[in-house]
């Protein structure tokens, strides 16, 4: 016999524009790191995700890609997980 859980998102609006944001961090990060991961192997380097990890910590509240039009960081209003996660997938897709 087979058992299956369904289970559906009905989310709020608000909640379906926050997913939409936090998919969008994520994809945002990914490429980040997909970009300096091949420019870092390019130059002969052995890159790895938690230097990248560190790497972007420390510009993403002050770098102008990660800040929106006040100057202040998009970033504070998604969870950590959404622009901490792609890191680790990257690590996983290069061993």
């Amino acid at each position: 016999m087979h058992l299956t859980h369904k289970i559906a998102l009905r989310p709020t609006p608000e909640q379906a524009d926050y997913f939409k944001r936090a998919c969008g961090t994520a994809r945002r990060v990914w490429n980040w790191a997909l970009a300096e991961w091949n420019r870092q192997y390019a130059a002969g380097q052995k890159p790895n995700a938690m230097a990248l990890k560190r790497q972007f910590n420390a510009i993403k509240y002050s770098d102008s890609d990660w800040l929106d039009e006040n100057g202040q960081p998009w970033l504070e209003g998604i969870h950590r997980d959404a622009h901490s996660q792609p890191f680790a997938h990257l690590q996983k897709a290069w061993k």
